[in-house]
């Protein structure tokens, strides 16, 4: 399998996100996979344990009234060595119940091991923190 590099890595999590696929988008991490969040950190082990979290985040934004129309506007990534860089993903959400629609960005840990490659992190205090601002039930639906 030829390796992406961070750049077009980036894109294809884009288009996974586009897919809706819960397994899609896990399958672009790295384990421990580990999510810092608002002062909190999470963390997927492996990618069945990333696989079942993903496909109900899918389903929960679909439950919310967000939808899943969620569509990577940009992405820049920063070298921090010869195989590990910064990606800041600027994401566009378009909710499905009517609510405005609005941008934030992430920044995630790309690296290369060998034969892989993958996020090691994410960043995601904009994310949810504007998540929260428009859904504040959303991690109870």
């Amino acid at each position: 399998m030829a390796l992406k590099g961070p750049e077009d890595f980036c894109r294809s999590y884009g288009q996974a996100m586009l897919d809706k696929s819960g397994s899609a988008i896990a399958g672009h991490y790295l384990f421990p996979y580990i999510s810092f969040t608002l002062g909190h950190v999470h963390s997927f082990e492996d990618r069945a344990t990333a696989d079942t979290a993903c496909t109900d985040q899918v389903a929960r934004f679909d439950r919310a009234g967000v939808g899943t129309d969620i569509r990577l506007q940009s992405a820049r990534c920063e070298p921090v060595s010869d195989d590990a860089a910064l990606c800041h993903l600027t994401w566009e959400v378009f909710p499905v119940n009517g609510t405005p629609g609005w941008s934030w960005t992430n920044v995630y840990g790309y690296r290369r091991r060998g034969e892989e490659e993958g996020f090691e992190f994410n960043v995601s205090d904009q994310e949810i923190g504007e998540l929260l601002k428009r859904f504040p039930n959303f991690y109870s639906l």
